[in-house]
């Protein structure tokens, strides 16, 4: 993404430096986490931390940087995340800036497929990685609902527990469709995240 220069990447007050990596453009965890309206610099870190499974390692990594110290300079581990994964990361937020955030990296990635910058191609390892995470929450919602919230609706003789066991059931059965279907169009067969 080598058109995208510094001074388009500002996000209200937030000015980002970007740093090039494997020919795309990442931007540091404390400066997203400056523009989404974070207090803390390693909110964003925190974030990554919670939902890491979600992010592939197109969207998110550690990179050495030079940080200047009072004792001099010195290279530490630094989080980056691509277009991608900042708006990943925006998903998460809950700060009052993170649906404007949204939309501002939407834009920037619509106008660098726009000018050629980006393969628009799917990207099927990525969206098999995606789906493979959403069969995971799935399962664990499914033994949640199965084991603890299930039992105890129907103890109440609550309509609820008839209406969500379908409702889960076709959820399960849609996502482990789409994960087949994808994994046969992408010759990614078997495939799975682990």
């Amino acid at each position: 993404m080598s058109s995208v220069q510094n001074n388009e990447l500002t996000f209200q007050q937030t000015a980002f430096h970007p740093v090039s990596h494997a020919g795309e453009t990442w931007l540091t965890s404390s400066e997203l986490a400056a523009a989404l309206g974070y207090k803390k610099s390693d909110a964003v870190t925190q974030i990554y931390s919670r939902y890491h499974d979600e992010f592939s390692e197109k969207m998110s990594t550690t990179l050495k940087m030079s940080v200047v110290r009072k004792t001099g300079a010195v290279d530490i581990p630094v989080r980056v995340f691509s277009l991608r994964g900042c708006h990943l990361i925006a998903m998460f937020a809950t700060t009052d800036k993170a649906k404007e955030f949204r939309r501002w990296v939407l834009d920037i990635l619509d106008r660098e497929v726009a000018q050629g910058n980006v393969n628009p191609a799917f990207d099927f390892k990525m969206h098999v990685h995606n789906i493979n995470v959403a069969c995971i929450h799935l399962d664990a919602m499914w033994d949640i609902w199965s084991n603890e919230l299930n039992p105890a609706l129907r103890a109440l003789g609550s309509p609820i527990a008839t209406k969500m066991v379908d409702r889960l059931k076709d959820s399960c059965a849609q996502v482990n469709g789409v994960r087949g279907g994808m994994e046969r169009a992408s010759g990614l067969k078997g495939l799975q995240y682990h």
